[in-house]
């Protein structure tokens, strides 16, 4: 297995200003060669774009501190929409219709955990206590938001290359370390179950990797493709514009689809080509 030369785990409280400012530390200090950050896509554009930083201030300060230093990011985290999905369907109706009130807040990132409450946990070792009562709320729930996202986080970093600096909720970190120290243990857990995969086929010649993935009904404006480390994440989306006298008839093809494909060898990013001619993208990657 391919893996990084060494990774530096962050924990911090994703409302806490003394985290945001540890952060920055961190990656002045470390200089790393990736900064991986517990954001999915999604989670990651909004936080660039929103004004207020309350939430999420840890995570921002890394992005800006990496893209500030030209320190490439790494977005490690499952998308939100797919844990919030398989936690709700890990309930129980009792569980259900209980309130989960500060401790899923607190991991959702939805308020109701004072700053100075979070600080002081971290600063006394006592971040365990919040996974413990979100282990007695719902044990299934506790498993897909932190078991089965702390072994999703510790895959991600083991496709990395070179110097790491994981930036992580303190209630991740635990976890995290000890699956980068026994890598075999890490189980398969859901990633990308709700969206809309796209086939993909990887082939390798001595000198590039071709990845060939199925897109039927994009075009190469629909296309984008993004690499981090050794993972290759090709998405198309976009919408038929016709006529409003038109109307769909059977099943609609998706409006998006996905694929994220693990490489069989480290890549150079500035060495790659895309294409999509007939609803087929090639990918062109060539091997460092």
């Amino acid at each position: 297995m391919n893996m990084p030369d060494e990774v530096v785990i962050v924990g911090t409280a994703h409302v806490s200003e003394r985290s945001a400012a540890e952060v920055r530390d961190a990656v002045r200090d470390e200089d790393p060669d990736v900064v991986a950050v517990e954001l999915d896509p999604r989670r990651y554009e909004r936080i660039r774009q929103q004004d207020d930083t309350t939430y999420g201030g840890d995570m921002s300060a890394a992005v800006e501190e990496a893209e500030a230093r030209g320190i490439h990011v790494a977005l490690i985290d499952r998308e939100l929409s797919v844990t919030l999905r398989r936690f709700w369907d890990e309930l129980s109706v009792f569980e259900r219709l209980k309130t989960a009130g500060a401790v899923v807040a607190a991991f959702l990132g939805i308020g109701g955990v004072s700053v100075e409450e979070i600080d002081r946990a971290i600063q006394e070792d006592r971040v365990e206590g919040y996974v413990d009562e979100l282990r007695e709320f719902s044990p299934g729930g506790a498993r897909v938001i932190i078991d089965e996202r702390d072994a999703y986080m510790a895959s991600r970093l083991l496709e990395l290359d070179g110097k790491v600096v994981a930036v992580v909720g303190a209630g991740h970190e635990d976890g995290i370390r000890d699956y980068l120290r026994n890598p075999d243990d890490i189980p398969e857990v859901p990633g990308d179950g709700y969206k809309t995969t796209a086939e993909a086929d990887v082939y390798e010649s001595a000198d590039d990797i071709l990845v060939v993935v199925d897109a039927p009904g994009f075009t190469k404006d629909d296309v984008s493709v993004s690499l981090t480390g050794r993972r290759l994440e090709v998405e198309a989306s976009g919408r038929n514009d016709l006529p409003q006298t038109y109307r769909f008839v059977g099943e609609r093809r998706p409006d998006s689809v996905e694929t994220s494909v693990k490489l069989p060898a480290r890549v150079d990013p500035d060495d790659t080509e895309a294409t999509c001619e007939d609803g087929v993208v090639r990918v062109r990657l060539g091997k460092v």
